[in-house]
Protein backbone atom coordinates (compact mmCIF):
# COMPACT_ATOMS: atom_id res chain seq x y z
CA UNK A 1 0.00 0.00 0.00
CA UNK A 2 1.44 3.60 -1.15
CA UNK A 3 2.06 5.99 1.82
CA UNK A 4 0.07 8.83 1.63
CA UNK A 5 3.45 10.86 1.18
CA UNK A 6 3.95 9.10 -2.10
CA UNK A 7 0.36 9.52 -2.92
CA UNK A 8 0.67 13.10 -2.86
CA UNK A 9 3.55 13.79 -4.48
CA UNK A 10 2.12 11.65 -7.26
CA UNK A 11 -1.50 13.90 -7.14
CA UNK A 12 0.55 17.25 -7.59
CA UNK A 13 3.08 15.42 -10.70
CA UNK A 14 -0.25 14.40 -12.64
CA UNK A 15 -2.24 17.76 -11.47
CA UNK A 16 1.10 19.97 -12.68
CA UNK A 17 1.14 17.93 -15.50
CA UNK A 18 -2.97 18.42 -16.23
CA UNK A 19 -2.36 22.03 -15.46
CA UNK A 20 0.35 22.47 -18.10
CA UNK A 21 -1.84 20.64 -20.69
CA UNK A 22 -4.68 22.25 -20.17
CA UNK A 23 -2.60 25.63 -20.37
CA UNK A 24 -5.02 28.21 -18.84
CA UNK A 25 -5.23 28.18 -14.97
CA UNK A 26 -4.54 25.49 -11.84
CA UNK A 27 -8.53 25.54 -11.60
CA UNK A 28 -8.27 22.02 -12.99
CA UNK A 29 -12.15 20.82 -12.65
CA UNK A 30 -12.95 24.01 -14.43
CA UNK A 31 -10.39 24.14 -16.85
CA UNK A 32 -11.03 20.37 -17.97
CA UNK A 33 -14.43 21.54 -18.58
CA UNK A 34 -14.04 23.98 -20.55
CA UNK A 35 -11.59 22.19 -22.73
CA UNK A 36 -14.51 19.53 -23.01
CA UNK A 37 -17.23 22.15 -23.76
CA UNK A 38 -14.74 23.34 -26.76
CA UNK A 39 -14.67 19.93 -27.86
CA UNK A 40 -18.16 19.85 -28.29
CA UNK A 41 -19.34 23.21 -29.32
CA UNK A 42 -15.98 23.90 -31.44
CA UNK A 43 -15.27 27.57 -31.49
CA UNK A 44 -12.50 29.29 -29.52
CA UNK A 45 -11.94 29.55 -25.73
CA UNK A 46 -11.91 33.37 -24.55
CA UNK A 47 -9.63 35.07 -22.45
CA UNK A 48 -9.37 33.41 -18.62
CA UNK A 49 -9.73 37.02 -17.01
CA UNK A 50 -13.42 37.65 -18.94
CA UNK A 51 -16.18 37.71 -16.51
CA UNK A 52 -18.97 37.03 -18.29
CA UNK A 53 -18.41 34.18 -21.30
CA UNK A 54 -15.44 30.97 -21.45
CA UNK A 55 -16.41 30.37 -25.72
CA UNK A 56 -17.38 31.53 -28.47
CA UNK A 57 -18.86 29.22 -31.33
CA UNK A 58 -18.08 30.31 -35.04
CA UNK A 59 -21.83 31.50 -35.27
CA UNK A 60 -21.13 34.17 -32.39
CA UNK A 61 -22.74 32.13 -29.43
CA UNK A 62 -21.25 32.87 -26.15
CA UNK A 63 -21.10 29.77 -23.36
CA UNK A 64 -20.22 30.47 -19.82
CA UNK A 65 -19.05 26.89 -18.15
CA UNK A 66 -19.74 25.93 -14.61
CA UNK A 67 -18.50 22.48 -13.39
CA UNK A 68 -18.02 20.87 -10.01
CA UNK A 69 -16.55 17.68 -8.81
CA UNK A 70 -18.95 15.66 -6.87
CA UNK A 71 -18.85 13.57 -4.16
CA UNK A 72 -22.35 12.71 -2.79
CA UNK A 73 -25.56 14.26 -3.94
CA UNK A 74 -25.90 16.22 -7.04
CA UNK A 75 -27.03 19.20 -5.48
CA UNK A 76 -24.08 21.99 -5.14
CA UNK A 77 -23.72 25.61 -5.47
CA UNK A 78 -21.97 26.56 -8.31
CA UNK A 79 -19.31 29.03 -8.81
CA UNK A 80 -20.70 32.75 -8.73
CA UNK A 81 -22.19 34.25 -12.18
CA UNK A 82 -20.84 37.42 -12.46
CA UNK A 83 -22.53 39.13 -15.58
CA UNK A 84 -25.34 37.20 -17.89
CA UNK A 85 -23.48 38.43 -21.09
CA UNK A 86 -23.94 34.82 -22.45
CA UNK A 87 -26.72 32.97 -24.32
CA UNK A 88 -25.67 29.49 -22.74
CA UNK A 89 -24.48 28.51 -19.34
CA UNK A 90 -23.07 24.77 -19.53
CA UNK A 91 -23.19 23.19 -16.21
CA UNK A 92 -21.07 19.59 -15.97
CA UNK A 93 -21.09 17.35 -12.83
CA UNK A 94 -18.13 15.29 -12.50
CA UNK A 95 -18.32 11.71 -10.19
CA UNK A 96 -15.52 11.68 -7.45
CA UNK A 97 -14.09 9.55 -10.22
CA UNK A 98 -13.79 11.75 -13.09
CA UNK A 99 -16.77 10.57 -14.91
CA UNK A 100 -19.29 12.81 -16.15
CA UNK A 101 -23.07 12.35 -13.73
CA UNK A 102 -24.57 14.95 -15.47
CA UNK A 103 -23.96 17.80 -18.31
CA UNK A 104 -26.25 20.43 -19.52
CA UNK A 105 -27.03 23.65 -21.96
CA UNK A 106 -29.07 25.90 -20.18
CA UNK A 107 -30.25 28.66 -22.16
CA UNK A 108 -28.91 32.40 -20.18
CA UNK A 109 -32.97 33.60 -19.48
CA UNK A 110 -33.91 30.10 -17.82
CA UNK A 111 -30.77 30.19 -15.88
CA UNK A 112 -31.57 33.53 -14.59
CA UNK A 113 -34.71 31.97 -13.29
CA UNK A 114 -32.63 29.76 -11.12
CA UNK A 115 -29.91 32.21 -10.00
CA UNK A 116 -29.97 34.04 -6.56
CA UNK A 117 -28.19 37.34 -6.11
CA UNK A 118 -24.72 37.41 -3.88
CA UNK A 119 -23.58 40.50 -2.68
CA UNK A 120 -21.18 39.40 -0.86
CA UNK A 121 -19.71 37.62 -4.39
CA UNK A 122 -20.90 40.54 -5.77
CA UNK A 123 -23.31 38.40 -8.98
CA UNK A 124 -25.42 35.73 -8.98
CA UNK A 125 -25.28 31.83 -7.61
CA UNK A 126 -27.23 28.65 -9.13
CA UNK A 127 -27.68 25.54 -7.20
CA UNK A 128 -27.68 22.12 -8.85
CA UNK A 129 -31.34 21.08 -7.51
CA UNK A 130 -33.64 18.33 -9.19
CA UNK A 131 -35.40 20.93 -10.12
CA UNK A 132 -32.74 23.26 -12.45
CA UNK A 133 -30.87 19.85 -13.32
CA UNK A 134 -34.32 18.29 -14.77
CA UNK A 135 -36.05 21.38 -16.00
CA UNK A 136 -37.31 20.29 -19.43
CA UNK A 137 -36.16 23.48 -21.19
CA UNK A 138 -33.08 22.83 -20.78
CA UNK A 139 -30.94 20.76 -22.98
CA UNK A 140 -29.18 17.58 -21.24
CA UNK A 141 -25.68 17.16 -22.78
CA UNK A 142 -24.59 13.98 -20.69
CA UNK A 143 -23.84 11.56 -23.66
CA UNK A 144 -22.32 13.88 -25.83
CA UNK A 145 -19.73 14.80 -23.17
CA UNK A 146 -19.57 11.67 -21.63
CA UNK A 147 -18.27 10.56 -25.40
CA UNK A 148 -15.77 13.10 -25.16
CA UNK A 149 -14.62 11.94 -21.59
CA UNK A 150 -12.61 8.69 -22.63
Amino acid sequence: MEGVEDLWLKFNEYSNKLATALGRTSNIVGEYAEYLAHKHYGGKLLEISGSSADLKTDDGKLYQVKSRKMKGTSSTQLNVIRSWDFDYLVVILFSKNGNINKAIEVPVEIAKEYGSSNSHQNGWVITTSQKFLTDPRVKDISAALSALNT
